[in-house]
């Protein structure tokens, strides 16, 4: 009788284990799934890392604003593969994430935000490498570990429908909780998409007509709503205080490394040729021996033992490093999308007026800088001028600095500012590099698709141009 309890209580105790296993063995620490209020702000807040690490790496190098002093490899176009537009595909995930909440859970204005979130991403994507994986991207969890890479005619005109979707989805009257970057303002959000829209569709307008889109945006900013001023910017501004500051400010950049790089000649003398005052803001004087101060840039591209000694050059303003507020991440502007509209207007693709748009951008620019216009400025040596195609894209250019690499993919549509060319130490064949080499790791863990991807682009090399880049 006794053994027979025994042999009950134990089983008992069996039933009852098995019962509770699954509960005792989940880590409430870790959870499986997180609502996009809390993915939200990473997501946010990464892409604002990653485009502060572009502009003050690649994308100064490569617009040359900046030449380095030391580490000339970008300067010179010894480039290797490279993985750093790569990871955005981690970032994809989380807003993937994102966007299945808000398809599964009625919640429209999450949905609409990952969309444009990856129109971003795959379009940051695919205009530094070419060809990548857009329609099996991130479905591991499908069992596509190798996906294939689309082309980027394909890729552009599912970023562009994506961004459409959004501009159908989003209410403005409701906010979302988590949103960094509008405080939860949809109508910003619809603005940003639209205008991104813009920047796409100018992208490829060398390839494919888009005169109508881009007229039945203009001609319906109800429907289509975009940047109506700077306050409608997409920059996310870092609190300045740990651990939320950008990754070249105080705190969590070294100095040498901030100032590592120095204003190109290119950079001095437009600002210089115009009296522009946004010189001042950008950039430090170059002490002098006899106690003066003068303003001086290194041209760009130059073999390390050519360059000569950094005290002989200007710098990039010290306050931006020691007020750890002042770097932004910069997306995209109102001032940009004034260019963009100014040069569709000079091309016909919309009937509207270049020289309004045109004046509006530069005016825009040094709004969003805090910089002061001189009064003559647009009426003397930088006034609109439609037969003159290189001053216009070196205000352009200029109105780019620090958002990203923008400046480099508008180059290589443009091929403007002409004076951006390789420099003398160079091992380029005297070109500028138009595209990323894809990452090493996807030659031997994706090595079919890869292979196939570099044979259709012309090559696996940085002077094979991209679809819209003919």
């Amino acid at each position: 009788m006794k053994k027979i309890f025994i042999f009950v209580s134990l089983s008992l105790l069996g039933f009852a284990c098995t019962d509770d296993f699954e509960a005792l063995n989940i880590n409430k620490n870790q959870p499986v799934s997180v609502t996009p209020d809390l993915l939200l702000p990473s997501v946010i807040f990464d892409l604002a890392d990653f485009s502060v690490n572009q502009t003050y790496g690649l994308g100064d190098i490569v617009a040359q604003y900046a030449a380095n002093y030391e580490a000339i490899d970008l300067d010179i176009y010894r480039w290797a593969a490279d993985g750093s537009f790569w990871q955005l595909y981690d970032y994809l995930q989380d807003i993937k994430d994102i966007k299945i909440y808000g398809q599964e859970n009625n919640a429209p204005n999450y949905e609409a935000v990952a969309l444009i979130l990856e129109a971003y991403c795959f379009s940051m994507l695919t205009d530094a490498y070419g060809d990548v994986p857009f329609t099996e991207a991130n479905k591991a969890e499908n069992g596509i570990i190798s996906p294939v890479y689309d082309s980027q005619e394909l890729i552009y005109s599912g970023i562009v429908e994506k961004l459409e979707t959004a501009n159908d989805l989003i209410i403005t009257d409701e906010m979302i909780q988590g949103d960094i970057l509008y405080k939860g303002d949809m109508l910003k959000w619809k603005k940003f998409g639209n205008t991104l829209r813009l920047r796409l569709l100018m992208r490829t307008s060398n390839v494919q007509d888009v005169s109508s889109e881009l007229s039945e945006i203009v001609e319906n900013p109800t429907v289509y709503p975009i940047f109506e001023s700077n306050m409608d910017n997409a920059i996310y501004t870092y609190s300045g205080t740990i651990p939320d500051l950008s990754p070249y400010s105080r705190g969590r950049s070294r100095e040498y490394g901030y100032f590592l790089a120095m204003p190109t000649s290119h950079f001095v003398n437009t600002l210089k040729e115009n009296d522009d005052p946004r010189l001042v803001e950008w950039l430090d004087l170059k002490a002098n021996e006899d106690g003066t101060y003068e303003y001086i840039g290194v041209d760009p591209g130059q073999n390390l033992g050519d360059i000569g000694r950094a005290k002989d050059f200007s710098a990039r303003d010290s306050s931006y490093f020691y007020e750890t507020s002042k770097i932004r991440s910069i997306f995209i502007t109102f001032s940009e999308v004034n260019f963009i509209l100014a040069e569709a207007a000079a091309r016909n693709l919309i009937s509207e007026n270049a020289k309004s748009y045109y004046d509006a951008g530069v005016v825009a620019s040094f709004d969003q800088w805090g910089v002061e216009m001189p009064a003559d400025f647009l009426s003397g040596t930088a006034a609109y001028d439609q037969n003159d195609e290189e001053q216009f894209f070196e205000q352009k250019w200029l109105a780019l600095y620090h958002t990203g690499t923008e400046a480099w993919f508008d180059w290589k549509r443009t091929g403007m500012p002409s004076f951006i060319k390789a420099g003398p130490g160079n091992i380029n064949n005297n070109q500028v590099p138009v595209r990323l080499l894809y990452p090493s790791l996807e030659q031997s863990v994706n090595g079919t698709n890869y292979k196939n991807a570099s044979e259709r682009i012309g090559g696996d090399n940085i002077n094979s141009r991209v679809w819209w880049d003919k």
